[in-house]
């Protein structure tokens, strides 16, 4: 599937809308999977990034208010409450009308994409992880150089 594939005029598969953000620290990782969420934590923290985890709808969102994380990578079929729920509860709070929130699944991005970006998502991530995707939204909402200013430093060198 195209990257750039279309519906109703807003872009989606994998695309991600601009972030307000210029630059983040903390990554919140909500996966009810324990081995997903601590693989998600394990290769976040190797580039550099703070991670806090949920791993239940209702966690995710106790933890995103108390922690503010910069991005939210959100499971879209997590108990309790589902990552369009969460999505949907988070985006009423003024802190988080600009934090993007990806939403994570392995379900048909054709079939669910739209409903993540109505709900307020950010972007949508289909699972297996792509990680050069990942690293591209992690690139356009968390910049590595902010968060490591060794990196940006060796790129403008």
């Amino acid at each position: 599937m195209s990257p750039k594939s279309k519906t109703s005029g807003r872009v989606y598969s994998g695309a991600v809308r601009q972030f307000a953000r210029p630059s983040a620290r903390t990554i919140m990782v909500a996966e009810d999977d324990e081995d997903g969420r601590s693989m998600m934590q394990t290769l976040l923290k190797m580039k550099g990034y703070e991670v806090v985890e949920a791993e239940n709808g209702l966690q995710a969102i106790e933890i995103a208010l108390t922690n503010s994380p910069d991005l939210i990578l959100l499971d879209l079929e997590l108990p309790l409450l589902n990552g369009l729920a969460v999505t949907r509860n988070l985006r009423r709070h003024p802190q988080f009308k600009q934090v993007p929130i990806v939403v994570v699944s392995g379900h048909d991005p054709a079939k669910h994409s739209e409903a993540a970006l109505d709900a307020g998502a950010s972007a949508y991530l289909v699972k297996p992880i792509d990680f050069q995707r990942l690293d591209q939204i992690l690139a356009g909402a968390v910049p590595l150089a902010d968060v490591m200013p060794e990196l940006g430093r060796a790129k403008t060198a």
